[in-house]
């Protein structure tokens, strides 16, 4: 990977935006903070997705040190994604699933997560009496929104990779922060719909190839 930095240095290769996902552990992360360094720019867009926990718990793959590098990572970002439990460990507390958050704590810590860096927040898989719900906060308006749907009775992996992707496309094309968490929401919520109906080995992931024409007229999602 450094030698790949290296070779689209020497290219003169310039990006419309950093995004980063599941990284390995904190040797990772310090490599992702170099290319955002090098290539992030006033016009581009940097996305971090800080996947290292999930249900209450850090995947276990990883040890705490994961978390500082995290906390790290954000710092430099424009747009997080944490879910509901990485949320709590960026902000060093105790993960709560079994709480439905008011949306007087989730302003809370929005902005307690602006305070580390990032511009604009989306915090996924917040636990709701209905179901689920993705909310977005922009700390340069203080604007807040949610996107609620219902929970699919289907676990699969790569639903916030696929998430996250979409809000990152849906933001270079032009939509607004929330407008793009709702496009998102719907459509995870249809594709995770059609892979169940499939009948499809969770294992393999999402369908998302059947459902990417939606994306060409998110009005319709």
């Amino acid at each position: 990977m450094p030698g790949l930095i290296t070779m689209w240095e020497k290219l003169n290769l310039h990006y419309d935006a950093v995004y980063s996902g599941f990284l390995a552990g904190p040797a990772q992360v310090d490599l992702v903070k170099e290319t955002i360094d090098r290539f992030a720019s006033a016009d581009s867009l940097t996305v971090v997705d800080p996947a290292m926990a999930d249900n209450g718990a850090l995947y276990p793959v990883f040890d705490t040190s994961i978390i500082a590098a995290m906390r790290s990572l954000i710092a430099k970002a424009d747009l997080i994604t944490p879910n509901y439990t990485e949320t709590a460990f960026l902000l060093e507390t105790a993960p709560d699933t079994a709480t439905m958050p008011t949306t007087k704590s989730l302003l809370e810590k929005c902005r307690a997560l602006v305070k580390m860096g990032p511009k604009q927040i989306i915090i996924t898989s917040v636990p709701t009496a209905e179901g689920i719900k993705n909310i977005s906060y922009d700390g340069m308006s203080e604007s807040f929104d949610e996107a609620i749907t219902h929970r699919v009775d289907f676990s699969t992996c790569g639903t916030g990779d696929l998430f996250t992707s979409t809000v990152t496309g849906l933001l270079l094309r032009g939509s607004d922060l929330h407008g793009a968490v709702k496009t998102g929401t719907t459509f995870l919520t249809h594709a995770i719909e059609y892979t169940r109906k499939a009948g499809s080995d969770p294992r393999e992931g999402v369908q998302i190839e059947p459902c990417l024409g939606l994306l060409a007229t998110p009005e319709k999602l």
